[in-house]
């Protein structure tokens, strides 16, 4: 397809299916036959780890055919960065925060850079149409493609993804193409589930009770968990020796709890370390060291993780992945479990449930165990329906609309009123909104922190509008989307088009 036409791409197939080998076997082709003067392609990640894993594995495929592979962001060193500036060729991997600011702080370079781009792949797109993020996306390949006078075509990558042919519409927006999407069945998968519930403390809810039926586990346990070891991680700790693991847990805190309590099992139990961490706080020398080492086949370590691992890195033959607590989404379970199910394996995920046991005198509904429930109810909506979480597309981003008004302001320097909104407002994420929103983002300055609330958003310097040196520094700290936490919203009627 990307060779018989000129069309957009969205292309779903499940996780380990090949979907970047499929979408850059034929750009490679195009560009061994036509090398691009510039950079001919950009692939847009959303985790540093994914970009890392994915360089690594189009730098293979390059190779022969003498196409240089770069990447772009935060853990690169400067000297790779300045090499691409020198030469701008092949194919560019970065993260939507770091193109914002290479739009932000190498504004005049960009014409150069991508003179001659061709293709902008996307991958994970599900992941980035949760939020502003994805609009984020957009509203910066629109700019960039302006800024460098031209229109590549979009292929968009996703193995879970909910309503795809909304999402090939947004895909397309502002291209004048067409997003074609293939319709691949995989073959059925059989699944291998667990999920455990305890509460935390050493009495479980079934007690001594002999009149329950359950399954049995999927596999014996190989380890003895210390005495009076937390009873939902010390059933991970007795199941995870000699075998290669991911534990997902839902927030950095917690995975600096887990871990920390594995590694004191491990030295209470008179046994090394067998437990990594990988989250992204952590500084770029651990997270790739864990990246490494699960990548090595010798190697049978348990990686405690949150989201950073979640999407499209292959980890090799990883034997199972556990997760504390339900997920938020099912599109996260069926990430998380797409990382086990390779090397001829099948997808394994064993959901660990932890509750504080409910008081005695508890009535309902503090005796429920949502977890548990919230773990049933994502598993059954996809095996019962297939549902995955649609895409969120008709939102008005007011948040957005604003940050990418001082992003342009600041790339540019100084603009007046009506440059500005044209640049803005001809942005096709944003064509439901009107002249109106960027006239009430100027009239009612948006306070983002204690330290700013003095200060005004604007300044007029001569025939413009510029932004003052403290709303710069802003920018550079904060290129992702403001969250609510650092805004208030204010939204007049005359913003909505009815």
């Amino acid at each position: 397809m990307i060779f018989r036409t000129d069309d957009n791409l969205l292309l779903p197939a499940s996780t380990a299916s090949g979907k970047t080998e499929a979408a850059f076997f034929p750009i490679i082709t195009l560009f061994s036959e036509d090398p691009p003067s510039s950079v001919g392609c950009i692939y847009i990640g959303p985790l540093k780890a994914l970009i890392n894993d994915q360089f690594l594995r189009l730098n293979d495929l390059c190779e022969e055919a003498d196409i240089p592979v770069w990447h772009w962001h935060g853990d690169v060193a400067q000297s790779h960065k300045e090499r691409l500036m020198k030469r701008p060729s092949g194919i560019l991997q970065i993260t939507p925060e770091s193109l914002e600011a290479m739009l932000l702080h190498k504004h005049a370079a960009i014409p150069k850079l991508f003179g001659d781009l061709r293709f902008v792949v996307i991958d994970e797109v599900h992941s980035l149409l949760r939020g502003d993020r994805g609009g984020q996306t957009l509203c910066l390949i629109e700019r960039l493609s302006r800024l460098a006078g031209v229109n590549p075509r979009r292929i968009g990558l996703s193995a879970t993804m909910g309503d795809p042919d909304r999402t090939g519409e947004f895909l397309s927006l502002g291209t004048g193409r067409k997003t074609i999407i293939p319709r691949i069945e995989a073959k059925g998968v059989k699944w291998r589930l667990s999920m455990e519930h305890f509460y935390v403390k050493d009495i479980q809810a079934a007690g001594d009770r002999t009149d329950i039926e359950a399954l049995p586990v999927l596999e014996e346990k190989t380890d003895q968990a210390p005495d009076n070891a937390d009873p939902g991680l010390g059933y991970i700790f007795e199941h995870t020796r000699g075998k290669k693991c991911l534990l997902f847990v839902n927030s950095r805190e917690e995975c600096e709890t887990v871990t920390t309590t594995l590694r004191q099992y491990c030295e209470r139990s008179r046994e090394p370390d067998r437990f990594l961490i990988h989250h992204g706080n952590l500084s770029a020398s651990y997270r790739e060291t864990a990246e490494e080492i699960m990548k090595d086949e010798s190697q049978y370590l348990t990686t405690v993780t949150t989201a950073t691992l979640e999407l499209g890195i292959d980890i090799g033959r990883l034997e199972r992945a556990f997760q504390i607590d339900a997920p938020w989404t099912v599109s996260s379970f069926l990430q998380r479990m797409g990382r086990t199910g390779r090397r001829e394996l099948p997808p394994e995920m064993w959901f660990v449930m932890r509750e504080d046991e409910p008081e005695a005198r508890a009535m309902l509904p503090a005796t429920i165990p949502w977890k548990l429930l919230q773990g049933i109810a994502l598993v059954q909506l996809y095996l019962e329906e297939r549902w995955v979480e649609p895409p969120r597309l008709d939102r008005l981003p007011f948040s957005l609309l604003y940050h990418q008004t001082m992003s342009t302001l600041a790339s540019c320097g100084e603009l007046s009123p009506g440059a500005l909104a044209d640049r803005v407002l001809r942005l096709h994420y944003f064509h439901r909104r009107t002249a109106g929103c960027c006239c009430a983002i100027w009239l009612k300055p948006t306070t983002f922190s204690e330290q700013n609330r003095a200060d005004s958003s604007w300044a007029w310097q001569g025939s413009g509008w510029s932004i003052p040196s403290n709303f710069t520094a802003y920018l550079r700290k904060t290129r992702s989307i403001p969250s609510a936490a650092r805004r208030r919203s204010w939204e007049p009627s005359s913003c909505r088009r009815r």
